[in-house]
């Protein structure tokens, strides 16, 4: 079950702390976080005030452990303990850490090695034509399982990324369980090394600079005015398809990590418009697939050319560490950029802000710090720069190594109230979207920026 409380889990500040629990008559009756909990058989359940405890852990009911509301919403308690359960803290540290569920080695260098094979032009020789289309199709199905493959680590290796991510952001809430998570830590950053070794081995750096190559394309010159294109209308309605085509061809190789040979098929597309016609259709085609095969040659050149290395820093916004109904990290970074930083990462920093050092070829570097992406990209001194300063007046941030209290929220004597600070403004905006339905005050805080 999701993020199941256990004993085992240190309470810290909040070891004593009395709630409100229900159970049966047994002294050793599990406890219920509600009495309408489907776990709590007994019809004549009984109203408790308990500390909280290992021992109370222990008894918790599996169910309310996980989904139940211990504490009053918006209180320090529940922060603390919505933070760990559900598809919180304790859910993200049993994620993504296990090598056993990677891909073996053996198929890592297979699908590799069909990946990276040249795509064979079809035979002149009409008699070898149609072994040639079995082979085809043999090698198109090896090509998809290759694809698949590849496409899977790359997800998992950025989703492994994210769940990082957010186990550090939900530990800076709460320090004191940052020595008991160290062994489970220690297991998500070795699950993210194999697969980055294993992206790696998937991703060529040639595409990834072909694709940087095609996206700093200036528009090129187009043949509109030979006869092959005629089918397409006047040289102006062919120019315009032509570049059209181009632009088709820039967005599908500058966001991939396949050789642009993969892209050729964009050049179908002038068809749209020729209706039911065949009158010069396969000469218009191969008169386009050789000036697209021009563009790649192109970007391959460019690619080829040895580049100084850079390096760039990359952080991780803010609400890739919330969980909710937005897209995943992972949806929101494209082909090209995913694959860079799965090549490219050297370091990674997880407090106080998630920051991944990439050591990357010039002209990636440059693409990374003047073109949009889902991740802020910046020069490391910038980066130094703009890392939070010390505590001050002006920024009265909790103390290191204090992290969400209690008193913080908390209806408690005012000498054991806790000044509410950003952080902690912030931890309430990251629960779970089932406490929408908590008191005004915190409904208000939760819109603070």
């Amino acid at each position: 079950m999701y993020g199941q409380l256990t004993s085992d889990v240190p309470l810290g500040p909040f070891e004593g702390t009395t709630i409100t629990v229900w159970s049966g008559q047994g002294k050793q009756a599990k406890l219920h976080a509600t009495p309408s909990c489907s776990y709590l058989r007994s019809a004549r359940g009984v109203e408790r005030t308990v500390h909280l405890d290992a021992a109370v852990v222990g008894r918790m009911c599996p169910q309310c452990s996980t989904y139940g509301a211990w504490a009053r919403p918006g209180t320090g308690l529940a922060v603390f303990l919505d933070t760990l359960t559900g598809l919180g803290l304790l859910y993200e540290l049993d994620s993504f850490r296990d090598p056993e569920d990677a891909f073996e080695d053996e198929e890592i260098r297979h699908a590799a090695a069909v990946l990276y094979k040249p795509i064979a032009d079809n035979p002149a020789v009409p008699a070898e034509q149609d072994n040639a289309e079995d082979d085809e199709d043999d090698t198109w199905e090896e090509r998809q399982e290759a694809q698949r493959v590849r496409e899977s680590v790359l997800r998992q290796w950025g989703e492994a990324l994210a769940s990082m991510h957010r186990t550090h952001r939900q530990l800076a809430l709460f320090p004191w369980l940052r020595a008991w998570a160290g062994a489970a830590l220690e297991a998500k950053a070795g699950y993210l090394r194999v697969l980055q070794e294993q992206a790696q081995l998937l991703v060529a750096e040639s595409a990834l600079l072909a694709a940087t190559a095609a996206a700093a394309m200036t528009e090129p010159d187009v043949p509109a005015d030979e006869p092959a294109f005629a089918p397409l209308g006047n040289p102006g309605e062919a120019r315009r398809q032509l570049l059209s085509l181009w632009r088709r061809w820039c967005s599908a190789v500058e966001d991939s990590w396949d050789d642009p040979q993969q892209q050729t098929y964009v050049v179908h597309h002038l068809t749209d418009t020729m209706g039911s016609r065949r009158k010069g259709r396969d000469q218009m085609l191969e008169r386009a697939r050789a000036v697209v095969a021009g563009w790649e040659a192109d970007v391959r050149a460019a690619a080829r050319e040895k580049h100084d290395e850079r390096i760039v820093v990359a952080r991780l916004p803010r609400d890739a560490a919330e969980r909710g109904f937005r897209r995943s990290l992972v949806d929101r970074l494209g082909e090209w950029e995913l694959g860079v930083l799965a090549s490219y990462t050297a370091d990674a920093v997880w407090e106080p802000q998630s920051v991944i050092t990439v050591r990357v070829p010039e002209p990636v570097a440059v693409r990374l710090l003047t073109q949009h992406h889902t991740l802020s990209y910046s020069e490391p001194e910038t980066a130094e720069a703009e890392q939070p300063t010390a505590q001050s007046p002006a920024d009265p941030r909790p103390a290191t190594g204090s992290g969400v209290r209690p008193g913080v929220f908390d209806d408690t004597p005012v000498h054991s109230r806790r000044l509410v600070t950003g952080e902690y403004l912030r931890a309430l905006r990251g629960m779970p979207s089932s406490c929408t339905w908590c008191s005004p005050l915190v409904a208000g805080l939760r819109s603070w920026r």
